[in-house]
């Protein structure tokens, strides 16, 4: 018992070990790029609008093929009302016009949208742009910019799965081992 505690408490820290972490938080002030989703955690920022209708745009690159990424959105209350059809899109960076890989509605009050994407050369492109549009919002009582936050992260795609099951397969071996013994 204690010989397969060990062997999946060392399975497990090689698996953390090989996912690799980034160490830093990259606020993104304004739609620029392109960004290496994969040198950072967590890209964070804030799109903002003068009132009316409006976009935003962020490009994303990955030098890693496949991996997934995740966008999450949210508005906060007190602006929820004053965006309307307000969407998040993530598209071909080389095609920006082009149809959307993945379309998501931008929920308010508290809540988050989320919205994944795959930067694979096989079936989409390693260059995406994350595209916020929105068919109005409220001019802003303070003169200033209204607006809501969103942030971007890197998916690991599941490698970490395949070590997890060989780590079992092996403690399974041990363990048809010990009972034949």
């Amino acid at each position: 018992m204690l010989k397969s505690l060990k062997a999946m408490a060392f399975a497990l820290a090689a698996a953390v070990l090989m996912t690799g972490t980034a160490s830093a938080v990259t606020t993104v002030t304004t739609g620029a790029g392109p960004y290496d989703i994969t040198s950072d955690n967590l890209f964070i920022g804030t799109a903002t609008s003068p009132g009316g209708p409006g976009s935003y745009t962020v490009d994303f690159f990955s030098p890693v093929d496949p991996l997934g990424g995740k966008a999450n959105a949210s508005v906060t209350i007190n602006v929820f009302g004053l965006f309307t059809g307000l969407t998040m899109s993530w598209v071909d960076t080389a095609n920006p016009g082009g149809v959307p890989f993945a379309t998501a509605a931008i929920l308010g009050n508290g809540f988050q949208t989320t919205l994944n994407t795959l930067f694979s050369s096989a079936s989409t492109s390693l260059n995406q742009t994350l595209v916020f549009s929105w068919a109005s919002s409220a001019t802003p009582t303070n003169g200033g910019e209204i607006g809501f936050d969103f942030d971007v992260a890197a998916v690991p795609l599941p490698a970490g799965g395949v070590l997890l099951l060989t780590a079992l397969g092996g403690l399974g071996l041990m363990r048809r081992r010990k009972i034949a013994a």
